[in-house]
């Protein structure tokens, strides 16, 4: 009887997952939120099913004997963790203006923390438990700061020499562990810095091609992004290196819109990976095990095997919470989470949580795609490209797609270090996401004022039926603006310190805004790129 319900609940785990990854990427419609609210609170129920069946599963195990856990604190740990989702996804909200699609996935992603970190020791779970805490007031202090903080955009030097300064106490304070130059020691607790570089280094590359794109800029900041990598490749850490890497290439060509930097970068990168590999016996070590693991299956190829035996065992379905042998993996909690989840909620759950990460990296490029001024687009842009170059390394590492580069899966894996980044990336978005959809709201006033958009990308059809309904006035010439559309000084003045469009009033009692924002929403809308700011300031 016992195992009939073990495998209900398996299968009710995994559609209730299925089916939150499928309305997660239907949230992203453009439509307004007040139309998403049911699929909303859809989510928040899958994430608290997924969350109480998966403990309910867990406190068998331990009535059983197979889970060495005392009951009592498993049930007020559960209560604790349930306290937080309902907070976070009821809670917040009501208070603190956010995304929801990228809160609720974020939310899951913790509920999928919360489970198999539990399942894994319970000892650790509690403190990832409270740094998690820790990281959540730093993601509310980031969701309120960063959309204030116009003063952010300037700091360029200072992101560039506080993230070489960290990285040079890593590569001089730092001791060696698996074999690389990783945290400092503050006492009884482990600090790694390089989590936190990642974020300083896409501010620092945001705010230079914010300022100029010239070929002079492209040299400058190239130098300081090699010298980032070149630290990293001494302290051993080679995947933070190349996230590095993949960020500057990736905001460079946003930025620029050269393919020409792209091509150059890829053929730097090859001739540095063959140089790495005839230079360092580490690397030499990593590419070999990566080849033919079963050459050396119980010395360095240990871990890839068991992940890969972890990951075949469990099958399409899973073997089922506590049914499965995770803990035979090294650092399973760290590097291989993505082998636990896939042995024990089967190979279906781990393909639609790679889905669920990719849902959650195009919530953050909308983001970047709806803003403006370039600074906060470049910002968002780099911030969700560090998460998908992440998340990457890890799973292709477990799946033997790439090396082993000891990147932890963000939000699920176990890191104090990571978990915080994770948390301050995110609350950065979301003060990106309110500016995003005030620079939005601007749009759909230029609309409804009459203004001249058939210099908008994607506006085209708009353009013309205005076109019909009234002749041109004159043939005003405007030149070419900064910032996606606006001078720096309009758009301190568009703004206020909120990061809300303040030249209008938000009353709509003729319904002209709704309907200009039906227009705007459209499915082909595109990036924007010029703005007539002549026309809606003759207008007001």
């Amino acid at each position: 009887m016992i195992d009939i319900v073990y495998t209900i609940s398996k299968y009710l785990t995994l559609i209730c997952f299925v089916v939150f990854t499928i309305t997660s990427f239907r949230v992203q419609r453009d439509i307004p939120d007040e139309l998403k609210i049911k699929s909303y609170t859809m989510q928040r129920s899958l994430i608290l099913a997924i969350h109480a069946l998966s403990f309910f599963v867990i406190c068998l195990h331990v009535l059983s004997g197979d889970a060495q856990i005392n009951l009592w604190y498993l049930i007020a740990f559960y209560i604790a963790q349930l306290a937080y989702l309902l907070v976070m996804t009821m809670l917040i909200p009501r208070f603190v203006r956010l995304n929801r699609g990228l809160n609720h996935v974020m939310c899951m992603f913790l509920a999928i923390g919360f489970i198999f970190q539990t399942r894994l020791d319970f000892e650790n779970s509690v403190k990832q438990f409270l740094i998690m805490l820790a990281g959540t007031v730093l993601f509310l202090i980031f969701c309120f700061f960063c959309k204030r903080a116009k003063f952010m955009r300037h700091l360029t030097w200072i992101y560039c020499i506080a993230g070489l300064g960290l990285l040079l106490l890593v590569l001089i304070l730092s001791t060696v562990s698996r074999g690389a130059r990783l945290s400092l020691e503050l006492g009884p607790f482990s600090f790694q810095p390089l989590e936190f570089v990642k974020i300083l280094f896409v501010l620092f590359v945001a705010g230079a091609f914010h300022k100029s794109t010239s070929f002079k800029m492209v040299v400058i900041t190239a130098v300081c992004a090699a010298v980032h990598v070149l630290i990293q490749v001494f302290c051993n850490d080679l995947g933070s290196a190349f996230i590095l890497f993949l960020i500057y290439l990736m905001m460079l060509y946003v930025a620029t819109r050269r393919f020409v930097y792209v091509l150059l970068g890829t053929a730097a990168f090859s001739a540095a990976a063959v140089a790495a590999y005839h230079l360092f016996g580490h690397v030499r070590v990593r590419i070999q095990t990566w080849q033919d693991p079963w050459k050396d299956i119980n010395g360095t190829g240990y871990q890839i095997a068991q992940s890969l035996f972890a990951i075949g065992t469990g099958g399409w379905f899973g073997s089922g919470l506590f049914k499965g042998n995770p803990s035979s993996i090294p650092l399973v909690s760290k590097d291989m989470i993505i082998s636990a989840i896939s042995e024990e909620f089967g190979a279906i759950f781990g393909i639609f949580l790679i889905l669920l990460c990719l849902c959650f990296v195009l919530m953050i490029f909308r983001v970047a795609i709806r803003i403006e001024m370039t600074f906060y687009k470049l910002l968002a842009f780099g911030l969700g490209v560090c998460y998908a170059v992440q998340v990457f390394l890890t799973i292709g590492g477990a799946l033997k797609f790439i090396p082993l580069t000891g990147v932890t899966l963000p939000f699920i894996s176990s890191g104090g270090s990571s978990m915080l980044a994770s948390f301050i990336m995110l609350g950065i978005i979301q003060a990106l996401y309110v500016i995003s959809e005030s620079d939005v709201a601007h749009e759909r006033r230029m609309v409804a004022a009459g203004a001249d958009l058939s210099e908008f990308a994607g506006y085209e059809d708009l353009a013309e039926r205005r076109q019909r309904r009234r002749p041109v006035q004159d043939d005003r010439s405007m030149e070419e603006p900064d910032d996606f559309g606006y001078e720096e000084e309009e758009y301190e003045e568009l703004y206020d310190d909120s990061g809300f469009y303040s030249d209008y009033d938000y009353d709509d009692p003729d319904g002209e805004w709704e309907d200009a924002d039906r227009q705007i929403r459209d499915p082909r809308r595109h990036v924007i790129t010029r703005i007539d700011m002549n026309d809606i300031h003759e207008r007001k």
